[in-house]
């Protein structure tokens, strides 16, 4: 069995990813490492262009799981622990996604993961950094470019991380990958980008 785990990394320290280096690809936006399997990417997209830019550039020749990950999980899971990323490996091994996923239902109260989320009093929460400048709700962008139900419950991949089978990512063409990284490489902080964090496991569907 084949795996890698994709780190999306800007300034982190990766010292904790050391015992799995050899199975790691940096996709480094910030100062250069100078390591192996580190790749320069423009500071764009945040982790989301990180993510689509491996499965562009390795859509023929993925490993049996990838992980995908920030560099540094601590802010979001108590503490850097490369064991987390591997559990999520063999999680997705056996059940084709990681089920370390949020399951929120929407009834209309959660400001943070409802359908409508990015509006708040009726004016956007969220008002700069959007494609071609046009604000759009979570739940129309959802429905325009993952697919037109809305999942409710809805399972989120808090943080962006996450690990997929290969078979999952085949089962959409590379063209439709392509189309998804131009919702986000235009802003190096883009709303979008909060978007994909709640859309991930439908991507993979």
């Amino acid at each position: 069995m084949s795996y890698k785990i994709i780190v999306a990394r800007y300034n982190e320290s990766i010292e904790w990813l050391q015992s799995e280096a050899a199975n790691c690809i940096l996709y480094n936006k910030g100062p250069a490492l100078h390591m192996p399997n580190e790749i320069p990417l423009e500071n764009v997209g945040r982790e989301s262009d990180t993510y689509l830019q491996y499965i562009i550039a390795n859509y023929n020749d993925l490993p049996d799981v990838v992980v995908f990950t920030q560099a540094r999980i601590s802010d979001h899971k108590g503490k850097d622990d490369v064991q987390y990323l591997l559990d999520m490996k063999n999680d997705a091994l056996r059940n084709s996604k990681s089920n370390n996923y949020l399951l929120h239902e929407d009834v209309g109260r959660c400001i943070y993961f409802d359908k409508e989320w990015n509006v708040r009093n009726g004016e956007y929460f969220l008002q700069d950094n959007y494609k071609n400048n046009t604000p759009i709700t979570f739940l129309e962008w959802f429905k325009t470019n993952i697919r037109t139900e809305y999942p409710n419950p809805i399972r989120v991949y808090v943080s962006a991380i996450f690990a997929v089978r290969k078979e999952n990512i085949l089962k959409k063409p590379i063209e439709f990958y392509k189309k998804l990284l131009l919702e986000v490489n235009h802003h190096s902080n883009p709303v979008e980008g909060h978007f994909f964090e709640r859309s991930w496991y439908y991507i993979f569907e």
